[in-house]
């Protein structure tokens, strides 16, 4: 409800429980918002519906501001109810439908919830990206876009590829890529195209070079030639 409309005085006639868990409160014109349930008890809505008392414009500002609060709080438990969510990611997503104010209550609601969890956020989220061969390069930038600082997701990076030792890091990454999905463009000798998609995975022209060595030396009979980067 907007400030401007906010009446001087009303009279609440009865109140409801939303399927989203918060009240919907009502007058005799209909329903006015919803708040959340310890809202309505410290706010005594229960005793003012059926003494049918009075609350003051003051009062309605008040359970107008807790209203958009709430609002606030049950979509983004809603969203982390769908996936994980990095904190400033979410945030930054509330902040799209709600004012900063109602959005990082609702981010302060989340954390004491323990809904939040950067760090096991980016563990989920490198982890996913490595299973699908990213690089080191593209694993930062992804992690970064999401609100996660750099020395977090380093170190859990780090944690990951001590975890699973030589199965995992760059130069692992690009020799399941070069058995895997590019193995018959390279049997093919289509080796610039391999290059040129590696590079756009985020990997090192020397990372690239080392690889497509090492598949030369494990693949004898394809005889491919290692073209000389671009840019190199």
């Amino acid at each position: 409800m907007i400030m401007e409309e906010m009446p001087q005085e009303v009279v609440f006639t009865k109140a409801t429980k939303t399927k989203q868990g918060l009240i919907a409160l009502f007058t005799e014109e209909g329903f006015l918002f919803s708040v959340e349930e310890d809202t309505f008890f410290r706010f005594h809505l229960e005793q003012a519906i059926k003494n049918s008392s009075p609350l003051s414009g003051g009062e309605l500002m008040l359970l107008s501001a807790e209203s958009a609060r709430a609002k606030a709080k049950q979509t983004a438990l809603r969203l982390v109810g769908v996936r994980m969510y990095a904190q400033q990611e979410l945030y930054r997503k509330l902040c799209q439908k709600y004012p900063s104010g109602d959005a990082a209550w609702a981010m302060a609601e989340l954390q004491r919830l323990g809904y939040l969890n950067d760090e096991a956020y980016a563990r989920s989220r490198a982890g996913a990206l490595l299973r699908k061969n990213r690089s080191k390069m593209v694993i930062l930038r992804d992690l970064a876009e999401k609100g996660i600082e750099r020395e977090l997701a380093l170190a859990v990076l780090e944690e990951l590829w001590q975890e699973q030792g030589e199965q995992c890091g760059n130069d692992a990454a690009i020799e399941k890529l070069l058995n895997g999905q590019y193995a018959r463009k390279l049997q093919q000798g289509k080796v610039q195209q391999v290059q040129a998609a590696l590079a756009r995975r985020g990997f090192s022209f020397g990372e690239i070079r080392r690889g497509l060595e090492r598949w030369n030396l494990e693949n004898p009979t394809n005889d491919i030639e290692t073209y000389e980067m671009i840019g190199e």
